[in-house]
């Protein structure tokens, strides 16, 4: 289990509530950048309409969303044992009403500031375009919560059984995903003159969210765990309500591996990439990413030119087969991507089709996207880019192994008699995993 940190102040949670999920930035301007290139430009006046509803959505609408969802799960979150390092809504619990009433008159705040823009802003005509956003994110957000109610706090197994309410909650994560991206395709294109185009982009990106979330839900449950001489023990309580997160977790490796781990072998489990390398074909990140890859060479085949339903079948049957062949690689997942788009461009070219490299672009952006996150572990998936970056420094990034005789940290062996030392007890391991409910062991996974 993770150890605690700092707490955040509440003043710096008001500010910016959730500053992890900054994670998700990239995705409506990629989309916009995709629709500009199909369109072979944009006004002046787009670009600005894209720069302010980007921003309302991210930093407004989806803060205050955010602040929702903290203060409905205000008392669990304070039970979760990385809550510090999440960085939610700030406890203690009996400072509760006072850090809520704040974080309520804030996100009202943000939703009123959202109203204002298009009334400060006229010549750009975002109202409608806000009022659509801000009505389809709590749409979404009350599914959600009401599933997340119905389906967590029920048991403390681990993994929990995959009732409907958890099921449901896997699928509509996926849709805050398809509201960013749509919206960003939409700033740069009419969509509505275009409706192949639309449906193919919304269960490309729909799609995403559920393999990006899920996968995400998967690496932030080893907060529960602690890896135990060969062996991963789970501990979870009720009063936690993480089933949709522990659930998936019998998707995850029988074993640690030992190949790539720092400090000589050993795995903490916070810094394990469980994902990282090939994972059972039926976990939901991977079913998920194969609708994506699938859905997202149509959509490219679709952004490049209208076409008929053969050449986007065509299109979409190579991007479905190529995302299959990237997921089942146990390493090097990076340059197969790359080696992908290559043979989906191809591919496509044979056919005829217009502006092969523009069409394989939203097959690149996600499947790229998904490799990169799933290659994350619980410490580093907040933020990614710092630990790539750390990692291509080669040397200057890399973890210096303990010198003989201590552990990671710092601390000595256990001396057992003269001359003798035995390693210290240490939560690393490799070998199967088990599971266990708020302390005794189970069954082996």
């Amino acid at each position: 289990m993770s150890a605690g940190g700092k707490t955040r102040t509440l003043r710096s949670y008001l500010l910016l509530p959730r500053p992890k999920d900054a994670v998700k930035w990239w995705i409506l301007p990629t989309t916009f950048a995709m629709g500009v290139l199909s369109n072979g430009g944009a006004t002046t006046q787009q670009v600005w309409r894209f720069v302010v509803v980007w921003a309302a959505l991210e930093l407004l609408v989806y803060q205050a969303r955010y602040q929702w969802n903290d203060i409905r799960g205000f008392v669990a979150d304070q039970q979760h044992p990385d809550c510090h390092a999440r960085g939610r809504l700030p406890g203690p619990l009996d400072r509760a009403r006072r850090h809520v009433s704040a974080s309520w008159l804030v996100a009202l705040t943000r939703l009123s500031a959202v109203a204002a823009v298009p009334l400060l802003l006229p010549a750009l005509h975002v109202g409608g375009a806000l009022a659509a956003l801000t009505g389809a994110v709590f749409a979404i957000a009350i599914v959600y919560e009401t599933l997340r109610a119905i389906g967590t706090g029920r048991t403390d197994r681990v993994p929990p059984p995959v009732r409907p309410a958890i099921l449901g909650l896997w699928i509509v994560v996926g849709a805050g995903y398809a509201v960013r991206g749509v919206a960003g395709l939409a700033l740069a294109i009419d969509v509505t003159a275009r409706p192949l185009l639309a449906a193919a982009s919304i269960v490309t990106l729909w799609a995403f969210g559920v393999a990006f979330v899920t996968g995400r839900w998967t690496l932030e449950a080893l907060a529960f765990a602690e890896v135990d001489g060969p062996r991963v023990v789970w501990r979870a309580r009720v009063e936690q309500a993480r089933e949709h997160s522990l659930a998936l977790t019998r998707w995850l490796p029988a074993h640690v591996p030992v190949d790539g781990s720092p400090n000589g072998g050993r795995w903490r489990a916070a810094d394990w990439p469980a994902l990282r390398g090939r994972t059972a074909a039926l976990a939901p990140w991977n079913i998920a990413a194969v609708v994506t890859g699938t859905c997202a060479a149509a959509t490219g085949r679709l952004l490049a030119a209208p076409a008929g339903g053969a050449g986007t079948l065509i299109a979409a049957g190579c991007g479905g087969l190529v995302t299959m062949a990237v997921l089942a690689a146990p390493r090097h997942r990076g340059p197969a991507v790359l080696l992908g788009a290559a043979v989906i461009a191809g591919v496509l070219a044979a056919v005829g089709s217009p502006c092969p490299l523009l069409a394989t672009l939203p097959w690149i952006g996600v499947l790229g996207a998904h490799i990169f996150f799933t290659s994350q572990s619980l410490s580093t998936f907040g933020h990614p880019l710092r630990d790539a970056l750390t990692r291509l420094g080669g040397s200057r990034g890399a973890r210096q192994l303990p010198r003989a005789g201590t552990r990671p940290g710092g601390r000595a062996a256990q001396r057992t008699g003269p001359g003798q030392t035995t390693p210290a007890r240490w939560p690393y391991a490799r070998g199967p995993c088990v599971t266990t409910q708020s302390g005794p062991e189970t069954r082996d996974r």
